[in-house]
């Protein structure tokens, strides 16, 4: 875990990429959403969880490409857009914009260490819109995909190829409907591929509204409280002390 101190100067970096990122995808009219945990952090502590370290938003599938060849053009010179047209080991479902004045190291996720930009980071999911009966289709075939980029670049052994994937098929086999509410599958609702996802309903998500985070606001669902009991559970309730981790190991500023 880092200190303290460094987290601040972290989350302050990340507040400056976000405003940045989302200022682009304002002024070009495409949709965004503060997800997972930027959610929890907005909805329980009015900004950043004060142990947290990264900053998750959702892009939707149909402006995607459109909002990646943009940020591209026109995100300053100091981020980096990581994703698989710049990035040749790229392995991800999702891209990253990375501060360029940074390094971290992150012992939780060492497969990260094999990309070329190692700066602190902000998560662009894609969420996916489809019927709630094709879910499990999807989330199976995307982390196969997924476990087959990890092993073409040696990430994984034919081994442990064969074990995730047993895994990621029995986990999908008692996968529960969305707090068992209604028996409707064709239900549209958005799915992304991360490691903990959750599907979530449209309806549940438009339309968009701001959320108060640190001194900037951001668009986040219409039913945050739903969708964060969902997903966390009481999620108003804080972690054990011994819970409370960063997601970086040691982080060093270049200009900091």
């Amino acid at each position: 875990m880092i200190k303290t101190n460094v987290t601040k100067i972290v989350q302050q970096r990340l507040l400056e990429m976000a405003k940045i990122i989302t200022e682009i995808l304002d002024k070009n009219n495409i949709p965004y959403m503060i997800t997972y945990g930027t959610l929890l952090g907005a909805v329980r502590h009015q900004g950043f969880i004060p142990w947290d370290d990264d900053f998750d938003l959702f892009l939707f599938d149909d402006s995607y490409e459109k909002a990646i060849k943009i940020l591209d053009k026109e995100l300053p010179k100091d981020m980096f857009l990581e994703y698989y047209h710049s990035e040749p080991k790229y392995f991800h479902q999702w891209a990253h914009v990375k501060d360029l004045n940074s390094e971290v190291i992150c012992e939780e996720f060492p497969q990260d260490n094999i990309y070329t930009h190692k700066g602190i980071s902000i998560d662009l999911y894609k969420a996916v819109k489809m019927k709630f009966c094709e879910v499990n289709n999807f989330l199976e075939e995307e982390n196969k995909k997924y476990l087959e980029r990890r092993k073409a670049i040696n990430l994984l052994t034919d081994e442990e190829y064969e074990k995730r994937i047993k895994k990621i098929n029995e986990k999908l086999n008692k996968t529960e409907d969305f707090e068992n509410e209604n028996d409707d599958e064709n239900r549209l609702v958005y799915c992304a591929v991360t490691s903990g996802m959750k599907h979530i309903n449209e309806e549940d998500i438009f339309p968009l509204k701001k959320y108060k985070f640190e001194n900037l606001e951001f668009y986040g669902p219409s039913n945050a409280n739903k969708i964060l009991k969902y997903t966390f559970g009481d999620y108003m309730k804080l972690p054990p002390i011994e819970n409370r981790k960063s997601h970086y190991s040691s982080v060093i500023f270049f200009n900091k």
